[in-house]
């Protein structure tokens, strides 16, 4: 109810897609479901929604400024959750700033030649 409260004066006011950021996508929003934010926010106000956390990565964002490193990791739980439209799109970012080319491997399934996210990569630029 307290996500509904707020959420559905957004939706109302035409908010077109909302952008659901957490630190581990995978995770469910609350108990009993296995629902994340974005899906939550999806079926609460009907509208798009994006979501994002450590998409394509084994550890979470703040583990990057404990000079955590982050491995990849396959993507099923990301492909079932869109196949059952619990999230329209997925925003990626450590991933693709540790790997340019992320995306076209992904594409290709090239698991193999993934790059892990290491401090490093937050500080070139490609």
């Amino acid at each position: 109810d307290e996500m509904e409260s707020w959420l559905t004066p957004l939706a109302d006011a035409g908010i077109d897609i909302f952008h659901c950021s957490q630190r581990r996508f995978w995770e469910p929003e609350f108990e009993h479901s296995d629902l994340n934010f974005a899906g939550w926010a999806k079926k609460l106000t009907g509208k798009a929604t994006i979501s994002v956390g450590s998409v394509g990565l084994d550890g979470d964002f703040f583990g990057a400024f404990a000079g955590q490193n982050s491995l990849p990791t396959n993507l099923d739980e990301l492909e079932r959750r869109m196949d059952r439209g619990d999230f329209d799109l997925i925003a990626v970012g450590r991933a693709i700033l540790a790997d340019p080319a992320w995306v076209t491997k992904i594409k290709e399934r090239d698991m193999e030649s993934l790059k892990g996210f290491t401090k490093e990569a937050l500080y070139s630029l490609h």
